[in-house]
């Protein structure tokens, strides 16, 4: 019994010393890791970048509207207008655009339509295996639509579907009334040529064909305002004037060709765009407003224009535009008016927009912007920290251009080795709370 109690008392004495060991054991570690922790929860990481020449695209939000060159084609009177032309393509004086029917007389019209379709199906089908010129630039026409349809499925935008299979139906027209025409077949389809002939002479006693009075591409996009915004308009265009058409006139997909149009007597149905030459009239802010006035300036003094370029919302590519006129700051803004004479086309269904215009591009030293501080907005100067032996040293800089999140800078002096910044310096990306002559742990 004694034993047991020994033996018992020896256990407990020795699990006392062990967790006595454990527990100095824990303190010796935490006080070697103490400070370790607390510089990974209290102390600041330093990300390092590396200075290299790039360039940048300072670019000036604009808004404004588009200002064109438009006819307005009315129509003789109420009924259906039929167009024979697609949106967008451009067009001969003189030439055909649309068809015009007293309302009245569409049920008939069509009705002659589809019997002259069926007929010109019998004809290719009677005599579909020609050879030679004719047949090629055929099959070379219908080769055309058919890649256009491919690129069209390819990029998932089928738009155009419907303009490639207008276009096919008058390539297989014009290949129909081509065999009609050959007078080695006229024994053969004269039942059909003489149907024909009556039905055409029946339909262009009922149908009104209405032409182009001058050459221009055709739209069907009419929105009210082709006698507001007019080039006599363009000097007196205010600044609410502009902002007003923006919020109003916001085009959400691209207009197409109607099938047919309910048109009113002396009411437009379509209107004729001169592409030539068109403009713009947009706002900018007036800082930058202010230096495209000097850029244009300068551009004056040696008997040229400036040109620049411009991003439309909904338009892919940049169009080439020159300054014609940039006014005085107004509300914040300076206007400006500039001139296109290319990818007119494109701006067809636009009124009111909004982009950028391209000012210039600027190449040199390029580094975010949130790694320059104490910027001074006045002579557009600043500090950067640099590394030197792994210490700050804080060099005053010259910002030459900024857009979005970046900045191109160069030294105030390059004469002083010390104050200056070269290509591949080690810079602090983000320079809170450092001290000139800080060691940094990169």
């Amino acid at each position: 019994m004694t034993n047991e109690i020994e033996e018992r008392r020896k256990k407990r004495i020795i699990r006392r010393r062990r967790r006595r060991l454990f527990s100095l054991l824990a303190l010796v570690l935490l006080l070697v890791y103490i400070p370790a922790v607390w510089k990974w929860l209290f102390s600041s990481s330093h990300e390092i970048g590396v200075v290299r020449t790039s360039t940048i695209e300072v670019k000036a939000p604009i808004e404004g509207v588009i200002v064109r060159n438009e006819m307005l084609l009315t129509s003789p009177g109420t009924g259906i207008i039929i167009p024979t032309v697609q949106n967008g393509e451009r067009v001969a004086k003189a030439s055909e655009v649309a068809s015009y029917i007293q309302s009245n007389m569409k049920d008939v019209v069509e009705g002659y339509r589809e019997m002259e379709a069926d007929i010109l199906r019998r004809v290719v089908s009677y005599l579909g295996d020609l050879t030679g010129v004719q047949r090629e630039v055929w099959d070379s026409a219908i080769e055309t639509q058919v890649d256009r349809l491919t690129e069209a499925s390819n990029s998932g935008d089928l738009s155009d579907a419907e303009d490639i299979r207008e276009r096919v139906n008058r390539v297989l027209e014009s290949r129909a009334r081509a065999i009609l025409d050959n007078s080695s077949n006229q024994d053969k389809l004269l039942s059909e040529k003489q149907e024909l002939d009556r039905l055409k002479s029946n339909v262009d006693k009922t149908v009104q064909s209405l032409s182009s009075p001058e050459s221009g591409i055709v739209s069907y996009h009419c929105d009210g305002l082709e006698g507001v915004f007019s080039v006599e308009s363009l000097n007196n265009l205010s600044v609410e004037d502009i902002k007003k058409a923006v919020d109003e006139n916001k085009i959400k997909e691209k207009s197409l060709t109607p099938s047919e149009i309910n048109a009113k007597a002396d009411e437009p149905y379509a209107k004729l765009i001169f592409n030539d030459k068109a403009w713009i009239v947009f706002l900018v802010p007036e800082k930058q407003g202010e230096e495209i006035s000097i850029l244009h300036q300068k551009a004056r003094l040696n008997d040229s224009y400036l040109s620049l370029q411009i991003e439309l919302d909904g338009i892919n590519e940049r169009i080439p535009v020159v300054i014609e006129q940039v006014y005085d700051k107004e509300n914040g803004f300076c206007k400006v008016i500039a001139y296109m004479d290319k990818m007119i086309e494109k701006t067809m269904d636009y009124r009111g927009t909004k982009g950028n215009l391209v000012v210039e591009s600027v190449t040199g030293m390029k580094v975010p912007l949130r790694s320059l501080f104490n910027i001074n907005s006045v002579d557009d100067t600043a500090d950067i920290c640099l590394l030197d032996m792994d210490r700050a040293k804080f060099v005053r800089v010259r910002i030459v251009a900024r857009q979005d999140n970046y900045a191109i800078i160069e030294s105030i002096d390059v004469t002083d080795a010390k104050q200056s910044v070269n290509i591949f310096d080690v810079y602090l990306i983000n320079p809170k709370n450092v001290e000139e002559g800080q060691v940094i742990d990169k």
